[in-house]
């Protein structure tokens, strides 16, 4: 099929190259995201020897210019875009999942990775919790650093693809807006896709590895 218009729940700079190849193939894009995010203030515990990232956006809001790592501490983090924004700022990634999209076999491979030690989780107000929630509750530390705000908007159109990139942009867009039938849904993940699903809701495309070139490929081959 060819595609008329996409709409996509993320308008980070990340998202440019979905930008491009809509503009190449006369495509309408619609970028917007239906939530924001707000911090909340909080004090890092002093006892813990892994942190956990599970998105760029836990980490900004976590680390501070004064924070650093203790000689014993560690870095993990849900995947490869997550890794390569944390390491651009400086900091070294012990841990990282090479699919995203696929946070319980995430979970299982960072447990068996931690072992004994203790696991901090930087997160949301609306954290789904999916690597947290497999890992002992004697080791692991939940840490509330920004909260999800959701903020909603009819857009009054159907789109040929929609895309959402988290349950809160997907559970945001439709407090006002309706899915269409004939709309090609596209999900950030089983996380995503399951939040979806839960409302009876069709899924046709689950991103794997969560990345931006990942979801490039996919629309390059359902515009064919």
């Amino acid at each position: 099929m060819k595609i008329k218009s996409i709409f996509l729940s993320s308008d980070t700079d990340s998202s440019l190259p979905i930008l491009d190849f809509c503009n190449e193939n006369q495509i309408r894009l619609v970028r917007k995201s239906f939530i924001s995010f707000q911090q909340i203030p909080f004090k890092v515990p002093s006892k813990w020897d892994v942190v956990f990232f599970s998105s760029p956006r836990a980490f900004d809001f976590f680390v501070s210019e004064s924070f650093s790592l203790g000689s014993h501490q560690q870095i993990a983090c849900i995947g490869i875009e997550t890794k390569n924004h944390i390491e651009s700022n400086g900091y070294p990634v012990s841990f990282f999942g090479e699919n995203a999209g696929k946070p319980a076999e995430i979970a299982s491979h960072f447990k068996t990775w931690l072992g004994n030690r203790i696991a901090l989780f930087p997160q949301s107000s609306k954290s789904n919790k999916s690597i947290e929630s497999v890992i002992p509750e004697s080791q692991r530390i939940s840490l509330l650093v920004y909260k999800t705000i959701d903020h909603p908007i009819v857009l009054g159109e159907v789109f040929s693809v929609l895309v959402f990139t988290s349950p809160s942009n997907y559970k945001s867009f439709v407090s006002l807006n309706a899915i269409s039938k004939e709309s090609i849904v596209v999900a950030w993940g089983a996380t995503t896709a399951q939040s979806i699903k839960n409302d009876g809701i069709k899924v046709d495309l689950v991103l794997q590895t969560s990345t931006y070139s990942e979801l490039l490929q996919i629309l390059q081959k359902v515009n064919k």
